[in-house]
């Protein structure tokens, strides 16, 4: 068809360009001179369209094997040299078979009457410029027919066992490769995370960078292997195997290149939908991922406004959205896969008819026809692996570009050289200059307005306002919340942009919502000890020579989390033996200490405690028992004993006399159980205990119904499970009307369950009496004597001369219940039972334990109050050059924020803290005080020591 005008202008210019390549060069270049101007215009317009639409794919594509090249070029030079070596042999393994029908078979090699031939002679020809001499490498071996057979047969495997071998190679050095790569990647994109401005930090669902670290790239790192070794093995192997035919038959050859040519063209073009319908499944995955994050994070929210039916629904419509993409995906990828395989199965069809005809004509002999089927039975799978892996390229290429928007470098602040940070920083001396402030936020809110000032350090400064003021917007400025404001900021004489970790490693900030990580109190806050870009100890584990080469290879750091972090000689300690009483110092300073002792003292001891604590700790047991006898408290503990009921105990703990290790004696399963339920049958236990759960519900019920939210009795019957009392008033119900014996078993099981946390003198309903407590004593030796060998370790028995790792600390020391019934008992007892472990010297041991409890998940096992000591601890113990407190005493009371802010002046003597306060908020300890009304500073107050104990108010009331 000639190019004319017509058949170009009017069109899409990509169609214009499609119809233009359908022309050969030679065509093209003939037809020229009768292009229109306006026609040549049009191709012009198509080629700059083409070019424009699919420049970016072309730069991310660029970027994407530049990114394997570079990181691997030498591995993969290897591996491409391992492939060239493969084809030599594969060819081989392709042309033995003709040789065993025709020669070996057929005997064409003993036409003539010859009996023997000279086998696998290997012999090189020299050019003519050398002589053209013919060199024997090996003079081969005499063979009769069968002796030929056999050779080839066996050098046939030889070959294929040398193919396989080669594959073996290169797939384990691909896999390799693309491991290391895929590990490089993920790593170099939590590097860019961490360095993320705040702002987009602060608008970044975490769910969705995790998913995209672990999972998205993870097909990437499946295609690094395979983006320049595999085009070339399985090309190479194409071409040998199609070059193969084409030297037994042209004919058969030709039709063979025909059809994959077909396939080449038509099954990529197919398959882009899948890549269309494969990126869209791509981005709402990630958007489910980071919404379920959210409703997750928001579950409480969403129970207390009973709204989980709508965003039930919500989930149901992404993954019903989600099931269609994928089913038209499935559909569309087996329809291309049924149309690939039913192109794969023409050629033999061809082979046999045609190649058959050829054979029974004398055109073809029988050996070539059968090397032609050899050859293509190993061409179909190079061919559609290398369609397979065009498609992979391109999901490869849109999942690789997805990714780097993800990680866009507009995320990320300017650095500033550390060098040039740590020497202004730590010297402790260099004023902090402010020239020009202005911070509009995304709103377009005004907050902060040419604000110039310098701070000589060091100082105690205030930063006063109304919560709408620029008092706590700088503080997010020099903290390093904010980066996108405008104006400057020195320290000393260099100026600093964005703050980065170098930065923020001198200059300790803490708001008011504390990032606390999964792990323990300790973990929490010695976190900012462990600073620097390698460790300065080898005390613990440093990587072996092999991981640690395989970590530089791959960019990640060549040391390990396990070495030893802290750097002792800046947290002015000799050694980690010290640690723990700096974190003890630091919680004393911001009123945490009695937190995470109280918080060891009522943990569990745990089963990794050495044998010397536990001998100390019974020897503290006996020395409260003896303080308490002379002081006159003893009654106050009713001590565990073996033969006699204890009152102050529940009806569960007299029944186990121990505390259960694990699951199964737990509170939830103890009734459940079979061995506890035939012991409270066989001592007649079953039956008192539904009536004594009776009891307890119908009171509990009515007082529930009688009493007003808030009400003391609540807490006395808090022991007792009331979630559900329709269902406890129903089996209430049914134990009156049908009585025991013909009362359903889940009925008899729930008040049985409220039974076993009866305590008389706390609930004083008078349901025990002796008669019940010699039952239940016979039942608890019942219990101990019949239990099996395998179940010993699910409880650990109350022994006075051992410690039992399941209590707490303090029920170890007490050994026996309180009587909560008397008033100012746990007082005057945990004052007796302080001093004890003081005396003892085990006060170290209690707060090691307590810094060893663990926070959960974002710190939801805290309170918001032990969440804010956490990381005020944190930053007091590293003890920075500059330190930034922005409303960060708002969990605390206003008594209690008053004191920890003095204590926190006081331990910040010589060093830098800027600290929010309120207008009506006292002045005491701050040498500075920048006034703000809106987002500019109003008054710059030097305070004097004369006017340090006022506020802002009483103040400006002096003047």
């Amino acid at each position: 068809m000639a190019i004319t005008e017509k058949s170009l202008t009017g069109i899409d210019p990509s169609i214009c360009l499609l119809r233009l390549s359908a022309h050969t060069l030679t065509h093209f270049t003939r037809d020229r001179d009768r292009i229109p101007w306006r026609a040549q215009l049009t191709l012009f317009h198509a080629y700059c369209h083409f070019f424009a639409t699919y420049r970016g794919s072309f730069r991310v594509e660029r970027a994407f094997f530049a990114y394997v090249w570079q990181h691997s070029r030498k591995e993969q030079v290897i591996v491409l040299l391992l492939v060239a070596l493969s084809l030599p042999t594969y060819w081989l393994s392709l042309d033995l078979p003709k040789q065993i029908v025709n020669d070996a078979i057929q005997g064409k090699a003993f036409a003539a009457g010859v009996e023997e031939i000279v086998a696998l002679r290997w012999t090189i020809q020299l050019p003519a410029f050398l002589g053209g001499q013919t060199l024997a490498v090996f003079e081969g071996v005499t063979a009769n027919q069968v002796q030929y057979l056999y050779l080839l047969s066996f050098a046939f495997l030889f070959f294929t066992l040398v193919n396989g071998g080669f594959k073996y190679f290169i797939n384990i050095r691909k896999g390799v490769l693309g491991e290391r790569l895929l590990r490089r990647l993920r790593f170099d994109l939590f590097s860019r995370v961490m360095r993320f401005k705040p702002e987009a930090l602060r608008t970044t669902k975490s769910a969705e960078i995790s998913s995209m670290i672990k999972d998205e790239v993870e097909p990437i790192g499946g295609f690094f292997g395979d983006s320049f070794i595999t085009p070339v093995f399985l090309a190479t192997q194409a071409l040998t195997a199609l070059l193969f035919i084409f030297m037994q038959d042209f004919l058969l050859g030709f039709l063979t290149a025909c059809i994959l040519a077909v396939q080449a063209l038509i099954i990529p073009r197919l398959r882009r939908e899948q890549l269309r319908l494969g990126r869209l499944r791509q981005l709402e995955s990630r958007k489910l991922a980071g919404r379920v994050s959210e409703m997750v994070d928001s579950a409480t929210l969403f129970r207390n406004h009973g709204v989980i039916p709508f965003y039930a629904a919500e989930i149901g419509d992404r993954l019903g959205l989600l099931f269609r993409i994928r089913f038209d995906l499935y559909r569309r990828k087996f329809s291309v896969k049924y149309l690939n395989n039913l192109l794969a199965q023409v050629t033999p069809f061809l082979f046999y008819t045609l190649g058959g005809y050829l054979a029974l004509n004398g055109k073809l002999d029988i050996g070539q026809l059968v090397a032609v089927i050899a050859a293509y039975r190993d061409l179909p799978t190079p061919v559609k692996e290398l369609i397979d892996w065009d498609q992979q390229r391109a999901d490869a290429i849109v999942k690789f570009e997805q990714v780097i928007k993800a990680f866009s470098r507009d995320l990320l602040p300017e650095e500033t050289p550390r060098e040039e940070v740590q020497a202004v920083l730590t010297d402790g001396k260099g004023p902090i200059r402010l020239s020009g402030l202005r911070y509009i936020d995304r709103r377009g809110t005004l907050l902060l307005d040419q604000l110039t000032t310098t701070i000589d350090r060091p100082v105690h400064l205030a930063l006063v306002g109304p919560p709408s003021s620029g008092s706590l917007v700088l503080p997010k400025v020099l903290g390093g919340q904010v980066s996108d404001f405008t104006g400057g900021i020195w320290i000393g004489d260099r100026m600093l942009g964005p703050l980065t970790e170098p930065t923020t490693s001198h200059i300790s900030y803490q708001g008011s919502d504390p990032a606390i990580l999964s792990g323990t109190i300790r973990e929490n806050i010695v976190l900012g000890a462990r600073r620097g870009t390698a460790p300065p100890n080898n005390a613990l584990r440093s990587l072996d020579e092999h991981e640690q080469r395989e970590a530089i290879r791959t960019g990640n750091p060549g040391y390990s989390a396990a070495q030893d972090w802290f750097d002792y000689g800046r947290l002015g300690i000799d050694g980690p033996a010290q640690l723990d009483m700096l974190v003890v110092e630091a919680l004393k300073v911001v009123g945490g200490f009695d937190s995470v002792f109280l918080a060891g003292l009522r943990g569990p001891v745990g089963d990794n405690v050495e044998p010397d604590m536990c001998v100390r700790l019974v020897d503290a047991r006996m020395a409260l028992q003896d303080r308490l006898e002379s002081l006159g408290l003893a009654p106050l503990v009713e001590v565990f004993e073996a033969s006699r009921y204890n009152s102050l105990a529940t009806i569960r703990e007299n029944l186990l006399f121990g505390s259960p290790v694990g699951p199964r004696f737990s509170e939830e399963n103890l009734v459940r159980d079979p061995y506890v339920r035939s012991v409270l049958s066989a001592e007649s236990l079953a039956e008192p205990l539904v009536l004594i759960g009776l009891k307890i519900a119908e009171t509990v019920l009515d007082v529930m119904a009688s009493i007003r939210p808030g009400s003391a009795l609540l807490d006395r019957y808090a022991a007792f499970d009331l979630s559900d009392p329709e269902a406890l008033q129903r089996d209430c119900e049914e134990i009156r009307l049908r009585g025991f014996s013909a009362a359903s078993h889940g009925a008899r099981q729930n008040l049985t369950r409220l039974a076993m946390n009866y305590v008389e003198p706390k609930h004083r309903l008078g349901l025990i009496d002796e008669a019940f407590r010699a039952r239940l004593l016979r039942a608890r030796i019942s219990f101990r004597m019949f239990l099996s060998t395998a179940a010993q370790g699910s409880i650990s028995f109350y022994d006075r001369g051992s410690v039992i790792p399941a209590m707490s600390i303090e029920d170890n020391l007490l050994f026996g219940r309180i009587g909560t019934h008397i008033a100012g008992a746990c007082e005057r007892l945990e004052a007796t039972l302080q001093t004890i472990l003081e005396e003892s010297g085990l006060d170290r041991f209690v707060v090691q334990q307590g810094l060893g409890r663990e926070v959960g998940p974002g710190g939801r096992l805290l309170t918001p109050e032990q969440r804010a000591t956490i990381a005020l601890a944190r930053s007091i113990l590293v003890k920075p050059d500059i330190l930034v407190l922005d409303q960060a005493f708002s969990a605390f009371t206003p008594r209690d924020a008053a004191q920890i802010r003095q204590n926190i002046l006081r331990n910040s003597s010589g060093r830098t803290l800027i600290v929010t306060l309120g207008d009506d908020e006292p002045l005491d300890g701050f040498e500075r005080a920048l006034v703000f009304e809106g987002p500019r500073v109003v008054a710059d107050k030097r305070l004097p020591e004369t006017e340090q104990g006022g506020g802002l108010k009483d103040n400006q009331a002096a003047e």
